[in-house]
């Protein structure tokens, strides 16, 4: 639990007021007689002291041992939550025969993170270190990319869909890694935030409820994403061409989807009650539409595994308007003003 230290307001020079420190703390952050503290109002009316030396810009090392027994998804994993958690220069030592894993590592860094670089590397080891700095890429901003690169993908789909061209979506499904690149590293930034190495204002975000809500859009971003790329990958596997009643059918309930998207992101970023809640009230047209294309790949279907594909891709479309409604409702949370302390 965290220990809470009562301390008594005074009064020095007549007019002043004054609070001692905890000593614990004073001594666990370097400071002494003279030294700085910055002193920020919090939107809950409480105050946030952070030593001015711990402004500075320091990096931070993690350090990494790979052996032989470590699967291929372990090693992204181990890798990929020291990158999340805030190192900047991950130190990576392979022992034996986990140097087979060396390949896993830097395709990892290619498709899955901005910023990281291999800077140095020998047989047993490498050093990889993030030279992007927060500054650099507000949250807001990497948000506006990430989900401009969701829409992109979800207008070609639908392109591609109504013109029969089956071979371009083959092209769709390695986009995605785009869409991850940027939602780990918000995540990363928004991660830093929440243990207190960056303040909301360093990212771009007003307060921690803020960054929980870019937290919960930027995850529902991604899934959208993630169902636009399985959808690809459902249409190109497909083996006879469907009716084009049905594809025309699947094109509404796409076309209708991406409208609920494009107005949740467009609310979100303009902090629109009205249109979130105008998108919102969309959601159950899309699942009206989903009912009718099942119905419709059932009768006009009869390749049991192409009916399959086409219902889990009817499926991805519904999805991706309910996690459109998702930022509709998080946009919507956050223009409610919070209960402030008195």
């Amino acid at each position: 639990m965290v220990k809470r230290n009562l301390r008594k307001v005074q009064m020095t020079g007549g007019s002043t007021l004054i609070v001692s420190l905890p000593k614990e703390w004073v001594r666990n952050v370097g400071l002494t007689p003279g030294s700085y503290v910055t002193v920020q109002v919090q939107p809950d009316g409480s105050l946030r002291i952070t030593p001015v030396s711990r402004l500075e810009k320091k990096s931070f090392e993690a350090f990494m041992c790979v052996t032989e027994d470590m699967s291929p998804s372990m090693v992204i994993r181990e890798f990929l939550s020291r990158y999340l958690a805030g190192y900047d220069l991950i130190r990576v030592e392979f022992k034996e025969e986990g140097k087979k894993h060396r390949y896993i590592i830097k395709h990892a860094v290619e498709r899955k993170m901005i910023g990281m670089e291999v800077i140095e590397e020998s047989e047993d080891g490498m050093i990889v270190q993030c030279l992007a700095a927060h500054s650099e890429l507000p949250v807001r901003i990497a948000l506006r990319r990430m989900s401009n690169i969701t829409l992109s993908m979800l207008n070609d789909l639908l392109k591609n869909l109504r013109e029969g061209r089956w071979d371009a979506l083959k092209d769709l499904p390695p986009r995605d890694d785009n869409v991850d690149k940027f939602y780990t590293f918000i995540l990363r930034q928004l991660k830093m935030t929440m243990i207190g190495i960056l303040a909301p204002e360093d990212i771009g975000a007003k307060d921690l409820r803020e960054c929980l809500g870019l937290r919960l859009v930027i995850k529902s971003v991604e899934r959208i994403a993630d169902h636009i790329a399985n959808s690809a990958k459902y249409l190109s596997s497909i083996k006879e061409r469907p009716p084009r009643q049905l594809i025309l059918k699947l094109y509404e309930l796409g076309e209708a989807a991406k409208k609920l998207y494009v107005k949740a992101i467009d609310a979100f970023f303009k902090f629109d009650v009205i249109l979130a809640h105008e998108a919102a009230d969309n959601i159950n047209y899309v699942y009206n539409l989903e009912n009718e294309t099942i119905v419709s790949v059932i009768t006009k279907v009869k390749e049991v595994e192409d009916a399959t594909l086409l219902r889990l891709v009817a499926e991805s479309m519904r999805r991706i308007a309910d996690y459109s409604t998702d930022i509709c409702e998080i946009t919507i949370n956050l223009n409610i003003t919070p209960p402030k302390r008195v």
